[in-house]
């Protein structure tokens, strides 16, 4: 199971509980807030009149950094991997790729978050950090829709 595999980061369990904290970035990367590895910008006030090509079966979403509250990063998730209107069905795992470089086929959020520089402080339902679905108005301006409802 991939979650399993995630998890596996966590398994001192002599010690008390620390705060998560991700492997750095791979020397000469980007590591700025808003960008992704590649130095790409994935600020939706920088995308929201950029036409965004998306693979079929995948959609825009908005995520939500701790270290950047003011913005939302703009990421592109298989849609069978995020909750119906219910807070069900989602299948377990992750695959999205990244709209400022183009990189995909990530398999685990955990390596995807690396990538998009998304800050975590805690590992359990990273997923979470996933936000709001993003829509198109009908002037063309990507913005903030509804919210992604996680359960459980």
């Amino acid at each position: 199971m991939e979650d399993e595999e995630e998890d596996e980061d966590m398994s001192d369990s002599s010690s008390p509980p620390i705060p998560y904290s991700q492997k750095p970035a791979p020397e000469g990367s980007c590591t700025t807030d808003g960008f992704c590895q590649a130095g790409k910008d994935l600020r939706l006030v920088s995308l929201c009149m950029e036409q965004i090509e998306i693979p079929a079966g995948f959609l825009l979403v908005g995520a939500k950094s701790p270290s950047l509250p003011e913005h939302i990063l703009v990421c592109a998730v298989d849609k069978r991997f995020l909750p119906d209107d219910h807070g069900k069905n989602a299948l377990l795992g992750f695959s999205g790729n990244c709209i400022g470089c183009g990189e995909r086929g990530f398999r685990y959020f955990t390596e995807f978050s690396n990538h998009i520089n998304l800050k975590l402080t805690t590992q359990p339902k990273k997923q979470k950090h996933l936000k709001y679905y993003l829509v198109r108005s009908s002037q063309g301006v990507l913005s903030k829709g509804p919210l992604i409802c996680w359960k459980g």
